[in-house]
């Protein structure tokens, strides 16, 4: 079964069961759903009212029960699974990590995951929704320096690997043609579980501070800052950095 038919099914069955003042709700695809960030993310659209499509290379992982979730096996390396899997969707978001054996940049599934969208929306063409992308905080500057300009970060380390897989991500992004893309970095080292305050702000290639310095943003609020992106499709284009507010 074509999942985006199964968006179609969701659609006509909203009109049936819930308010009408429902029924307008977006449509997410969200790949990585069954992680940390990723189920922030799923939990914050779930919460406003959105249908979920959680993917996942294993979906027994996928345990939410909300009746506006359904989970499907998928992996956004993969182009054909892409283009299976996103149409009919308002909005795609990728929440994903990891590096391969040999912990190279191109091995990263930050990476791996740009190029295999950009790929699917070539195939989409206008059928290919606003996609969304986790960014590293270690692409953005600080104080005008690069974070990514650390002699600390050697070669066929995983966090080189790790790293320079979401800078290369961005710049993969960049450089597309026709697609409609957004990357949302948090600041590096300073997401964490924690509190929902509903307070953040988006800036552009600079790390955030707070008034006393710090740049702590938690999770939920960082999910809150994808899901506004999601629902507005503002910015559009670039990479904006996210962090917690000046006050």
């Amino acid at each position: 079964m074509r999942h985006e038919s199964l968006f179609s099914r969701l659609a006509v069955l909203a009109l049936l069961v819930i308010p009408a003042t429902q029924a307008a709700a977006d449509k997410f695809v969200i790949f990585g759903a069954s992680g940390e960030i990723g189920g922030a993310i799923v939990e914050e659209a779930l919460n406003r009212g959105h249908d979920v499509l959680g993917v996942s290379r294993d979906p027994a992982r996928l345990t939410n029960d909300h009746a506006n979730f359904s989970g499907a096996r998928g992996d956004v390396t993969d182009v054909d699974s892409i283009v299976e899997l996103v149409p009919g969707a308002d909005a795609v978001i990728i929440a994903v990590s990891g590096v391969g054996e040999d912990n190279s940049p191109d091995s990263a599934t930050t990476y791996r995951a740009a190029a295999s969208y950009i790929e699917a929306a070539g195939r989409l063409g206008d059928a290919a929704p606003h996609v969304i992308q986790v960014g590293g905080g270690t692409t953005l500057f600080t104080n005008g320096v690069h974070g990514l300009d650390n002699p600390d970060l050697e070669p066929g380390t995983r966090r080189h690997g790790l790293y320079f897989g979401h800078w290369q991500a961005l710049e993969a992004y960049r450089a597309a043609e026709g697609v409609t893309w957004t990357v949302l970095s948090g600041n590096a080292g300073a997401m964490q579980p924690g509190e929902r305050t509903g307070r953040y702000r988006l800036g552009g290639e600079e790390t955030l501070f707070d008034a006393q310095g710090g740049t702590f943003l938690s999770t939920p609020d960082y999910a809150i800052a994808v899901i506004d992106v999601a629902e507005n499709h503002e910015p559009i284009g670039r990479r904006a950095a996210v962090g917690p507010p000046l006050e």
